[in-house]
C-alpha cells in the first residue's frame, strides 16, 4: 500500500525539468514509471525471485524521488510521496516481509525462515548491486541523448551485469532453513557447497546461542544472536570455498552442533 500511495500522491516520477531535452525527459519518465510497475508486480506475486527484483529495484526509484525534492521544491506532495517509498522499502527489506516471499515457494509442508546476509557479503553486494543499478539506469538515458558510442559500451555492460552479478545477488534470496516432516533442512547455496538435512529423532536442541559456544558458525558472522542446533550424532558438513576461508577450517567437516541466523526465530 506503501508503493502504491507513494505513486498516487503528486510525485516526481514524472521528468519536468526544462534544461532536459523532450526526449531526454520521456526516456527518463517511461524509465521511472516501468521500474516502479515491476517493484509493484513484485511486491504482488510472492516468490523468491520476487524478492530479490523488489530489494533491487525499489531502492532505485526511491533514491531518484529523494534526489529529485530540490527540483520539486521540497513540495508537499512530493515529500509524502518520497516519505512513503522510504517507508516501503523499509518493509521491503524486513526480515518478516522476506519470509513470506521465499515461504509461498516452498514445497508441501516446508516451512521455510530466510537466512541473513552474511557481513562478510554485505560490500561486495552493495558494490555489486550499485554498479549493476547505475549502469542498467543510465544506459537508456546515453542512448536518448544522443551519446550512441557510451550508449553501446553502456548495453553491453548492462548484459554482463545482468549475467554475471544479478545472479549472485539473488543466490542471497536462496538461503533458507527449512523445517520439513523428516528433520530440518539447511539450503544456502553461500556457505554450503551442497545442501544437508537433520532427522528430527537427531536433534537434542534449537536455541539462542550462547557466547562462548563452540558450534560450527554456519551462520557467516552475521548480526545479532544466532540460533544453534544441538545434535546427538555428528553429521557430515560440506562447506563452499567461501565459507571454508572465512572459518579458516576445512570444507568437510563432521560436527554435532551449528549455527544459523534466520531471520525471524524458529
Amino acid at each position: 500500500m506503501l508503493w502504491l500511495v507513494a505513486a498516487v500522491l503528486p510525485n516526481n516520477l514524472v521528468d519536468n525539468i526544462s534544461t532536459h531535452s523532450a526526449a531526454l525527459r520521456y526516456t527518463l519518465t517511461a524509465e521511472l514509471w516501468l521500474l516502479w510497475t515491476v517493484v509493484t508486480v513484485a511486491l504482488w506475486v510472492h516468490r523468491p525471485i520476487s524478492l530479490t527484483v523488489a530489494r533491487c529495484v525499489a531502492p532505485v526509484v526511491t533514491l531518484y524521488m529523494l534526489t529529485g525534492l530540490p527540483d520539486a521544491d521540497f513540495s508537499v506532495g512530493a515529500v509524502a510521496s518520497a516519505t512513503c517509498a522510504v517507508m516501503a522499502c523499509l518493509v521491503i527489506f524486513n526480515g518478516d516481509y522476506g519470509s513470506v516471499h521465499v515461504q509461498a515457494g516452498a514445497y508441501g509442508n516446508e516451512k521455510r525462515w530466510l537466512l541473513k546476509v552474511p557481513v562478510p557479503m554485505l560490500l561486495p553486494m552493495l558494490l555489486g548491486w550499485g554498479l549493476l543499478a547505475t549502469v542498467c539506469s543510465f544506459t537508456p538515458l546515453l542512448l536518448a541523448s544522443g551519446r550512441g558510442v557510451m550508449g553501446g559500451v553502456g548495453v553491453v555492460l548492462s548484459g554482463v551485469l545482468l549475467w554475471r552479478v544479478a545472479p549472485q545477488l539473488h543466490r542471497l534470496t536462496l538461503r533458507w532453513l527449512v523445517r520439513v516432516p523428516a528433520g530440518w533442512l539447511m539450503h544456502d547455496e553461500v556457505v554450503l557447497a551442497e545442501n544437508f538435512v537433520v532427522q528430527k529423532t537427531n536433534i537434542v536442541s534449537i536455541g539462542a546461542a550462547l557466547a562462548d559456544t563452540e558450534a560450527l558458525d554456519l551462520s557467516a558472522m552475521t548480526k545479532g544472536v544466532p540460533v544453534e542446533l544441538q545434535l546427538r550424532e555428528m553429521i557430515e558438513v560440506r562447506l563452499s570455498p567461501f565459507a571454508a576461508r572465512m572459518l579458516k577450517t576445512l570444507d568437510v567437516l563432521h560436527v554435532r552442533a551449528f549455527l544459523v541466523a534466520p531471520t525471524r526465530h524458529p
